[in-house]
């Protein structure tokens, strides 16, 4: 190989380094930002108060209404 297609090839490889310690990077993030220990550790009472919404809304829903 000559010099310029020694240097392509150390280029490509330091891309695919590089990008993959950014999909590493991105990897932690998502996982952080899909943590809801995350969310529930930075804001307890709305997340409880998330919860017993869901649940109130939930049991409207599956609960079958009266007729008479």
């Amino acid at each position: 190989m000559d010099a310029q297609s020694e240097q392509i090839v150390k280029d490509i490889q330091e891309k695919r380094d590089k990008l993959s310690d950014n999909l590493a990077e991105l990897e932690n993030r998502v996982r952080a930002a899909a943590e809801w220990r995350t969310y529930f550790n930075r804001n307890p009472w709305l997340m409880l108060g998330a919860a017993l919404g869901g649940g109130l809304l939930l049991a409207s829903i599956l609960t079958p209404q009266r007729r008479g």
